[in-house]
């Protein structure tokens, strides 16, 4: 799910940013027109970009169309036989073109040179039709929304869960009033009509190349939420299925009912591997190391305490800047934050939990702000898609959630929901036809695809769990599971390995790894540096 950390975080995060958008660079998205055909012109110097037409909604194409913007890499090996595989982006509203000029050079060494790698901005995210603004503008209306609703980590105990949780209301009345008034079908961007998206982009390819459209097939590799839209393309349309590997895999019934505990259960077991690695890299590597395992956590666990009772202020007052409180929220975040890349981030924990030892908590400081996800996308993606399914629906049931989140993981259980908000749904009123909307939260097939799908999972992996996987997995007769051991969100954000890569690529070839075959670790925190 949602997060920034590693430059792969590509499939599971962030874009490229500012870099990714400089003048300098050779044709944008600005000049492209939307044509119901793919029209390929340069862009980003090293890519092609196109925008395709597709209707707004499927089973009433009167209402009119929007855009989906796409880019290709062209493969240094690839001929026109060439199949394209897309890059499904992760969030929801994640960039998928920020993703592929990030990844240009990764790309290719995992997928292999012989094929043409292209990804996309999904409905209302980026480049692609039906943005909102939910505030249209007003900052100081965003800014005083998000001073009443981030209160903190969830504490049922605490006034201020109360606050968050009605203040969610406030959202929900912007961001329907928005588009109403200006974007009125600005929540058609449901995981349904993305996957559509992308059959016509397939075919629209097809027929580019002279090939029959209704034979056309879909070549994909989605991580994080991609691999909701992996597998409502897959329970949609299973017979165009040709290759589909699915890293990092979101339980879809947990997605679609807005259910933020399903993400929980192996997130202590990664902390507790932050104590298990830094002792075992010793004193050299790691600045919190301790005798034991034990030590590090009852460590760590006293940090925690500390800034629960005693949040530490911070004046600024000899450098004139704005003054701030470390507060228990602060050390959570950075707890979140660590999960997605323990590779790049256990050492950096690391070093901030030895300089708060040490008397110096500057390093947290407002790290918790910075945690919140401040764009629009991805919260009406979600919300449109659970509207008629989520479970968040009154004070009590969300209540209830924390409760459970809670009780799954004591480090990032009452940290996690507030992070991904899923509240700001109770009051979106998205009011969308049933071609927009799935038919079953349980997402899956009762027959296999022509091709076997391919699941991949690391062994710890805290935002989306192992038994995710499997559990999707089970839904898809014929499919199979292919571990990573390693510790972090995706396979492919932590750099995979060369067993993982080498089985994936055999794949693409047409060649099935056994089932539950587990890779070997190449990284390891705290020992080897990140490759990405």
């Amino acid at each position: 799910m949602r997060r920034h950390l590693s430059t792969l975080v590509l499939l599971t995060g962030a874009g490229c940013q500012a870099a990714c958008h400089d003048s300098g660079m050779a044709h944008g998205f600005d000049g492209i027109e939307p044509s119901a055909n793919l029209t390929w012109q340069p862009c980003f110097d090293d890519f092609t970009c196109s925008k395709l037409e597709v209707p707004l909604d499927y089973a009433n194409r009167s209402l009119g169309t929007t855009s989906i913007a796409f880019i290709k890499l062209a493969g240094k090996n690839a001929t026109s036989e060439s199949p394209n595989i897309v890059l499904i982006p992760g969030g929801p509203g994640n960039s998928g073109v920020d993703l592929l000029i990030t990844s240009k050079a990764f790309a290719g060494q995992a997928f292999g040179e012989q094929y043409n790698i292209v990804s996309f901005d999904p409905r209302g995210v980026n480049h692609s039709g039906l943005a909102v603004d939910c505030f249209s503008g007003n900052t100081k209306a965003r800014s005083a929304f998000s001073r009443l609703h981030n209160t903190g980590v969830a504490n049922i105990s605490s006034p201020s869960f109360g606050e968050h949780y009605y203040s969610s209301s406030i959202y929900g009345e912007w961001c329907n009033d928005a588009v109403r008034n200006k974007s009125p079908y600005s929540y058609y961007v449901t995981t349904p009509a993305v996957a559509h998206d992308l059959l016509t982009f397939v075919e629209a390819e097809a027929e580019l190349a002279g090939q029959s459209p209704s034979d056309a097939k879909f070549w994909g590799y989605g991580a994080s939420y991609g691999t909701v839209i992996g597998a409502t393309f897959a329970s949609m349309f299973p017979e165009r299925v040709e290759r589909l590997v699915l890293d990092g895999t979101v339980n879809a019934e947990g997605y679609y009912t807005n259910d933020p505990s399903s993400n929980l259960d192996q997130s202590d077991k990664a902390i507790e591997m932050f104590a298990t690695f830094c002792h075992s890299a010793g004193r050299q590597r790691c600045s919190f190391w301790g005798p034991t395992p034990a030590d590090i956590m009852t460590r760590l666990d006293n940090i925690l305490h500390q800034l629960q009772t005693h949040p530490v202020p911070i004046s600024r007052v000899e450098s004139r800047d704005l003054p701030t409180l470390v507060t228990y929220s602060d050390l959570k975040a950075v707890l979140v934050q660590a999960l997605y890349n323990p590779v790049s981030s256990f050492p950096m924990m690391a070093d901030a939990l030895h300089q708060v030892e040490k008397g110096n908590v500057s390093a947290f400081a407002g790290m918790y702000q910075g945690l919140l996800i401040k764009s629009d996308a991805g919260h009406i993606i979600q919300c449109a898609d659970s509207y008629r399914t989520n479970i968040l629906s009154n004070f009590e049931n969300y209540k209830e959630t924390i409760e459970h989140t809670t009780s799954l993981s004591r480090y990032v259980g009452d940290t996690w929901p507030v992070f991904v908000d899923n509240i700001l749904c109770r009051s979106i009123r998205p009011q969308l036809p049933d071609s927009l909307v799935v038919a079953s939260p349980k997402v899956g097939l009762e027959k296999p695809t022509p091709f076997p799908i391919l699941f991949g999972s690391n062994t710890i992996d805290p935002i989306t769990p192992l038994k995710s996987a499997r559990t999707m997995s089970s839904r898809f007769p014929g499919s199979v599971l292919l571990q990573q051991e390693a510790i972090g969100h995706t396979v492919i954000n932590l750099g995979g390995s060369n067993c993982y890569f080498a089985h994936v690529q055999a794949y693409f070839q047409g060649i099935i790894p056994p089932s539950n075959i587990t890779c070997p670790r190449q990284y390891t925190p705290f020992i080897d540096t990140s490759p990405l």
